[in-house]
């Protein structure tokens, strides 16, 4: 069964100018990114900022493939606590062989280093997104159930 490392190493999305550039060198995006998560306020006013945990694929010019929670947090107050962008490395789901195996990564990721202050990266308020990118890579739902097997 392939991870989904094999199957995004073999859709050779690494075409034409790279995504952008980080301290690892020139990437590709695999696909555009997901949402997997969204919370807080409306970004408005005396409200709290707007979160939403994206997750992308990243391909770089090396051969490394990194799989990417971008964290965009908003805010019309610019200088509000809370605003801006941050990023969190989920790469070990990368050797998932299901989305089944996915989605248990990502529930077990927190986002934040304070155990008070973390958050879950993942809500399965996007399972339908998440699932229909992942099978496009060509990543099985599931392995076979328990009892099926002959």
């Amino acid at each position: 069964m392939n991870t989904l490392k094999d199957l995004i190493i073999s859709l050779k999305s690494r075409k034409g100018e790279s995504t952008g550039t980080t301290k690892r060198g020139a990437y590709w995006r695999v696909a555009e990114p997901v949402k997997i998560r969204t919370y807080g306020g409306d970004g408005i006013g005396q409200s709290a900022p707007n979160h939403k945990h994206l997750l992308e694929f990243r391909h770089f010019r090396t051969g490394e493939v990194r799989a990417i929670i971008h964290i965009v947090s908003y805010h019309q107050n610019g200088s509000y606590s809370g605003g801006g962008d941050a990023w969190h490395d989920v790469s070990d789901i990368l050797d998932c062989s299901t989305i089944e195996d996915v989605i248990v990564a990502l529930k077990g990721q927190k986002i934040g280093s304070d155990s008070e202050y973390s958050v879950n990266a993942y809500s399965d308020s996007f399972e339908g997104e998440l699932s229909s990118l992942l099978s496009g890579f060509g990543l099985p739902d599931s392995s076979p159930a328990p009892d099926d097997a002959p």
